[in-house]
């Protein structure tokens, strides 16, 4: 049992976790025992007590493991005593090695494609059924109430990324009633512990339990980036910047749902890939992910299995999931465990407080997400409140029976995904607000609407028709507006808005390319940018676009216009008449060092001055900085095969720059606010500047 509750425990800050009043941001990795995650039936405490004491030797401060429902409950509302002693003898081991145990309760799924379904379900739903839910909520009680108040606890995790492998039809509303009930029951017994949930690719899978659903319940919410399992997002190497950027763009989708985001699992598998290149790759999800926001980082996972444990369901049946390890299955660091112990040696020397207490610097530039995707068939949204109606029911929701009407939302993450890189690499820190009701637009210098976000076939995927209201208002306030298109587009009084209209789908048989006539970021008059070929369907086929003001900087083949300006207000409309985003994301190892399509937000950035306030200009290096009430912590990534010098350009009046490492910290030559910055390849480095940021 725990000692008596302590005001010893880890919170929530304005940002960060915080303990004792400091801000931490933990870095550890998930156990499961080299013998195989159904571990209470193979192994005791001592397997847990010889891999926490080589994780705190190698820097860790916190480690997860999996609490397996059937272990706990083998008979409903029965507790196991002597495994629950077990439990707790975890917990003392993780306090005498110095980590904080992040239990993951009603395992459950775990390790490829195992789900350790309790024996007595009897083909009941874990999220909907309610003596399922009521069975579940007595248990969270009862631990909550066992562990209460103790220091050694980080944060109650519900579980192991729901919606539980083999619940493929929870709905959102399931989703979200199961994570009020569970939290409101933990929050009785143990008010003071943290609750999260450690799901995986809902935010990007449009899945149940993204965090639009079920932020509002919780004090963090986590990702688990592996753009390994996501081809149709990720067609890549494991160093393509896409895929080393995965992280990133992960935190910064979730974040917009209102809380902090912890990267709660990430690896690849050492069957699979180099060593080196996962230690490379891990270092670049994190330290670009970090500049982000990211709070925290659980590594996937500790060890690999024992040999032995290959003749044995789950690995018997994935080969690739016995060697995902930090370490071998005898407990040597791998070349990934050297990047994570780097990685907790310099989270330890940071001045969170002074440098990152108040998240990542504010983005000037934004893609909003449409309400449709956050909030599917919402009845608020149809306009009809305000006048007596017969029942209105869009037929789109039962065109297909996956979540009362959902469609793939791969077209529309895609899009978002490549803008996000593209971004990145024109030195542009892009924030993902929500589509709001009242047509307000985010306040920023630059708002981009990459195809399909103006299209109409999909309402997941598009803006209201409405959205449209708020353009004269953001141009007034020197705003400038992208929209790329698609040959589904469809912009009502598009002439006012943007100084052009289309005139038609582009030809099919003509080669996709933008004939500069303009400069343009890095492009001069009579510069080719070549663009992918579509697939012929029309969210991938550009359009024919005739002018009514705007003015021409780069044509197509055929000579027509195909990316134009119009000045609005104070402000501007740029219009692509293809849908670049969408063309690029299915180019495999896009992004690379000879790709260029990164120029096109080049040129954005330089005509919204839109940067972010630290920015390195080579598309292969990408910065994220957080703000503190000392000045700001800026991560630096080379996501590129070749060592680089750049220049890293700080704020107007920053001073004191700092390189901080795993083991030493070196002052940074400034030269009217610009730094020279060597970078290995594929390598990172973080830098901490003084500044006043007051307004």
């Amino acid at each position: 049992m725990s000692p008596e509750p302590s005001n010893d425990v880890v919170t929530a800050g304005r940002h960060f976790l915080t303990h004792r009043g400091r801000s931490i941001l933990p870095v550890g990795a998930h156990f499961v025992p080299v013998e195989g995650p159904d571990w209470p039936w193979r192994v005791g405490p001592e397997a847990f007590e010889r891999a926490f004491a080589q994780m705190a030797a190698a820097g860790m401060d916190a480690v997860r493991i999996d609490l397996l429902w059937q272990a706990v409950e083998p008979e409903p509302g029965r507790y196991d005593e002597a495994h629950l002693a077990q439990l707790d003898a975890v917990l003392e081991a993780a306090r005498r090695h110095g980590l904080w145990l992040h239990p993951a309760l009603f395992i459950g799924g775990e390790v490829g494609d195992a789900y350790w379904d309790v024996t007595w379900r009897d083909g009941r739903h874990a999220h909907r059924d309610p003596e399922m839910r009521r069975l579940q909520v007595a248990q969270a009680a009862m631990l909550a109430r066992r562990w209460a108040g103790d220091p050694s606890i980080i944060a109650w995790d519900l579980t192991d990324e729901p919606p539980f492998w083999i619940f493929q039809d929870t709905t959102d509303e399931d989703a979200r009633a199961w994570t009020r009930e569970l939290v409101e029951a933990i929050r009785a017994e143990d008010p003071t512990h943290l609750v999260t949930i450690g799901t995986a690719g809902q935010d990007v899978g449009w899945g149940p339990f993204r965090a639009d659903v079920v932020a509002g319940e919780l004090d963090f919410t986590c990702v688990h980036p592996y753009p390994i399992y996501s081809p149709e997002l990720y067609p890549d190497g494991l160093l393509a910047p896409r895929m080393t950027h995965a992280a990133a763009f992960e935190v910064a989708l979730a974040s917009a749902a209102g809380k902090p985001v912890m990267v709660h699992e990430y690896g690849a598998s050492s069957v699979q890939f180099d060593p080196e290149r996962i230690a490379a790759y891990d270092r670049l999800l994190s330290w670009s992910s970090l500049g982000r926001g990211a709070i925290g980082y659980f590594a996937w996972c500790w060890t690999d299995a024992e040999p032995s444990a290959f003749r044995r369901a789950p690995y018997v049946r994935q080969p690739h999931e016995t060697q995902f390890g930090v370490t071998d299955f005898q407990g040597e660091l791998r070349p990934r465990g050297r990047v994570l112990s780097d990685l907790a040696a310099t989270v330890r020397r940071l001045d969170l407080d002074g440098f990152a207490a108040l998240g990542p610097a504010p983005s000037a530039a934004a893609i909003p997400v449409p309400h449709e995707y956050v909030h599917p068939y919402d009845v608020e949204a149809y306009g009809l409140s305000d006048a007596p109606s017969g029942p209105y029911t869009p037929s789109e929701s039962v065109w297909s029976p996956r979540r009362g009407g959902s469609v793939d939302a791969a077209p529309l993450v895609r899009s978002l995904l490549n803008a996000f890189v593209m971004a990145a690499r024109a030195g542009l820190s892009v924030a993902f607000p929500r589509e709001s009701l009242d047509n307000v637009w985010p306040e920023v210098r630059l708002l981009l609407l990459p195809a399909p976000l103006a299209s109409t076939t999909i309402t997941l995927w598009h803006v209201r028709t409405s959205f449209w209201n708020g353009a004269e208002a953001f141009f007034a306030k020197g705003g400038t507006l992208y929209v790329a298109c698609s040959g589904d587009v469809a912009i009502p009084e598009m002439d006012a808005l943007a100084g052009c209209r289309l005139a038609d789908r582009a030809p099919a048989d003509r080669p996709a390319v933008l004939r500069f006539v303009r400069p343009w970021g890095p492009f001069g008059p009579g510069d080719d940018l070549a663009l992918p070929a579509g697939d012929g369907t029309l969210p991938t086929r550009g359009v024919r676009l005739r002018l009514s003001g705007a003015e021409p900087v780069a044509l197509d083949a055929d000579g027509e216009p195909a990316l134009v300006v119009a000045r609005r207000g104070a402000g501007h409309a740029v219009t692509c008449a293809f849908p670049i985003e969408a063309l690029v994301a299915a180019v495999p190892d896009a992004h690379g060092p000879t790709d260029q399509s990164w120029g096109i937000y080049a040129g954005l950035a330089d005509l919204a001055d839109a940067r972010g306030p630290v920015v390195a200009l080579d598309p292969d290096v990408t910065t994220g900085t957080l703000l503190g009430p000392r000045g700001g912590l800026t991560t630096v990534t080379n996501h590129g095969p070749a060592e680089l010098e750049v220049e890293l350009r700080l704020p107007e009046g920053a001073r004191g720059a700092s390189f901080i490492g795993p083991e030493e910290e070196s002052a940074l030559d400034l030269a009217g606010g610009v730094a020279a910055v060597r970078l290995e390849p594929f390598g990172a480095a973080i830098a901490t500047w003084e500044a006043d940021l007051s307004p």
